[in-house]
Parts: structure tokens; sequence; C-alpha cells
């Protein structure tokens, strides 16, 4: 029989047997299994009707040799307790199917059928989701493995120390680097390089309004996936890496005689070490110490500008008129080149035109789409500013009319429904 509980009474229930499925939890961490005898000892001293609610909740399930926490209650464990099993990179690879499947898929449906599009791309979202989280908590235990390894020294004997190290460079840190390597062809993180520029495409260049937005939210994760993904693999290169092999070389007289027994042919015997005594000093210590000294009396030679050199900087700040620059373009559609068109009345209005004014006249038509309507030709054109010449596509602008726009919010609202 099910006991029907509320939510509030199971989640009591965890915070007053806390210890005992943090027990459970790190039992199954270990062997992949709550073995009876194991299950037993642990609830010697808990009454019965704590072992009942276990099963009555379906905190726990019974197995053909033990017992296993249920799936989300272990996810939830390993969550607060902050303990994993680093995932396999044959298990991280999975993605990579699932990524390409949906990409390939979203590509063929961009034109089809709205609501299938939008739910893939919310898939996709979920997926890159689920794998960042994944790659992070991956790293963050290989670390900590690391760690423990190189803090407990006294707990493992030098052979066994390399033994564990050389096992998580070769089959975990180094395939999971190779996996986050922008620049291998079939690395995931190369594989969600070409999802994101697809999508940034799309949430311009899509038709529906509420597709757009979900390639825009999309195109954010995928930005922030490459900054952690950045930030992981720094990790693993600058962190990871040189502390495993630390561990392999913190005995420089073992490492040595390790390196020679493995071909004793091919290298001379190390000699033993030996004491032998020499100074530090010499005659032209003195000399030397005046020469080092005397850069730090060096100063640098004052500049002095002259009055007529000197040139007065304004520092006021300018006012953008957007209001202004949404009349000017509703007045002058249709336009045949919209960013020609900005960068041609930057130059009329603006006192000091500049980058950071063109991205902002040139992002009007982005921030009511609606009212437009975008039509995106082969021809591409390079716009020179002082600091930056920007390579662009040739936009043909038009208004849109009201009924269109009304059809678009509505079906929009059904989108997300």
């Amino acid at each position: 029989m099910i006991l029907k509980a509320d939510p509030d009474k199971v989640l009591r229930f965890l915070e007053d047997n806390f210890e005992l499925l943090s027990a459970l939890y790190r039992v199954q961490l270990e062997h992949n299994l709550i073995l009876q005898e194991q299950f037993d000892e642990m609830m010697a001293s808990k009454a019965n009707v704590v072992a009942r609610r276990l099963f009555d909740y379906k905190l726990i399930t019974a197995q053909a040799n033990g017992f296993r926490l249920n799936e989300p209650v272990r996810s939830f464990m390993g969550f607060l307790l902050n303990e994993f099993k680093p995932l396999l990179p044959e298990e991280l690879k999975k993605y990579y199917g699932g990524f390409n499947g949906l990409y390939e898929r979203i590509r063929e449906s961009s034109d089809g059928d709205i609501l299938i599009l939008a739910e893939r791309l919310d898939a996709i979202y979920m997926e890159v989701q689920q794998f960042l989280e994944n790659v992070e908590s991956n790293t963050g235990q290989l670390l900590r493995a690391s760690q423990h390894l190189k803090a407990n020294k006294a707990d493992y004997a030098y052979s066994e120390r390399i033994r564990r190290a050389r096992h998580l460079i070769e089959y975990y840190i180094e395939p999971l680097n190779r996996i986050l390597d922008v620049q291998k062809e079939n690395s995931i993180a190369n594989l969600l390089n070409t999802v994101s520029s697809f999508v940034n495409i799309q949430r311009f260049q899509h038709p529906h309004t509420g597709i757009r937005t979900r390639f825009a939210r999309l195109h954010e994760l995928l930005r922030d996936v490459d900054r952690q993904v950045l930030r992981q693999s720094h990790i693993i290169t600058r962190e990871l890496l040189p502390l495993i092999e630390r561990l392999q070389t913190e005995s420089e007289i073992l490492t040595g005689w390790l390196y020679f027994l493995e071909r004793p042919l091919l290298n001379e015997v190390p000699p033993m070490p030996a004491r032998r005594k020499f100074s530090i000093t010499g005659s032209n210590i003195g000399a030397s110490l005046h020469l080092f000294l005397q850069q730090f009396e060096r100063r640098p030679k004052e500049i002095v500008f002259n009055e007529a050199e000197t040139k007065s900087i304004n520092r006021q700040h300018l006012y953008f008129d957007r209001k202004r620059y949404q009349k000017q373009l509703q007045a002058a559609l249709p336009v045949s080149n919209y960013f020609s068109w900005c960068l041609d009345i930057m130059h009329q209005y603006e006192q000091m035109p500049d980058t950071e004014r063109f991205l902002k006249i040139s992002s009007l038509v982005f921030e009511n789409g609606e009212q437009y309507e975008m039509v995106f030709s082969d021809e591409r054109i390079e716009l020179e500013m002082e600091d930056a010449v920007f390579d662009l596509p040739v936009i043909e602008l038009k208004a849109r009319s009201t009924s269109v726009a009304e059809s678009s919010i509505n079906s929009d609202h059904a989108v997300s429904r």
C-alpha cells in the first residue's frame, strides 16, 4: 500500500533523517548498490517506522541484491552533499549525438511547423543546460580527487598515488579536455559553436516573433556555455594537469630511478647524491651588487606639454534621442540599405559620431521588429569607423502592414500558451 503523504511531510522526514540518507547515498556512490547487510546495520539504531517510511515515500526501492535510492533522491543528495562520481567521457559524448540531431531537425523545420520548432528549441535548451551542469560537476569532482591525493600522502603509498594519478589523466582528464577543446573538429564545444552561429542569424531573420524570442534565449545560453566551457578547460589545463604532474614528480630521487629502471640499457647510472662545499660569494660580488642597485636609482624624465600642444577634451555627456531617430526611420521607409542609412543619419545628427552611436542607431529596428519587414540579401557592405570596420549584410527595410503585425502578435501568444 502506498502512503499518501503531503510533500511538506516528506521534506520534514528528509530533514529529520538527513544523516541516514547521507550514509545510504555514500554507500551507493561507492558500490552502486546498498547491500542487505549494510542496510540492516544502518537501520539497527532506527525505529521500524523510519524504514517503513523510506519505502512508503518511495525514497528507496528494493533490487535483486539489495536496495537503491530513487534517481531523483540520489540526484538531490548529490547536489546537497556536492559529492559525485566523475562521468566517463563516453557518458558525456552522448550529448554530441543529441545536440547534432536536434540541430539538424531545427534547420529542417525552421520554415515549417511553428509548434514543433518551438518544442525542439526548448528541448535543445534543456540539453545544453544539463550538459553544462554535468561538465561543471565533473571538473569539480576531478579537482577534489586530485587534491585529495596530494593532501593525503600518508594514506597511499607512492606507487599507489602514481597509479591513481595516471588513471585520472588517461581515462578522465585528457578525454574531457578533448571534448571541451573548440579546436577539435568533432568536439562538443566545436559543435555548440556551429549551433550558436546558426542561432545568431535566426534570432534576427526568422519571421515569427515568438520563435525569434526562443532563438535569442538559446543564443544567450550558448554564449554563456562558451564562457563556462573555456573556464572549465582552463581549470583542466592550469590546475588539474599540473597538480597531477606534481604528484608524479614529487619525489625526484624515485622518479629518476624509475626512469632509469624503465630503460636500464639506454641510460647511464644516475650519480648518487653527495655533499659538496661551495661558496655563494665571490671577489666581484660588491661590484655586481652596486650595478644591480643602480637601476632603482634612475628616474624617468619629466615630460612637459606646451599649452599649444594640449587639446581640450569634451567630457559632456551627449544625450541619445531615440525617438527622433525612430521618426526619421519611419519617414525614410522603404530603405534599400538599412546599415548604410544608419551611417548617413549618424553623421547628419551626431556631434561626435563613433562606433557606440552607430550601434545604438542600428539597434532601433531590432527593438521594434513587429513594425518592420526585413529582407536579407546575399550582398554585403563594409562600413569603416574610426576604431572598427563592420562587415554587414545588405538589408532592405519596409513598413509592415497593420493586419500582418496583429496576426504575428496573435500567433506569438498561441505559441507561448
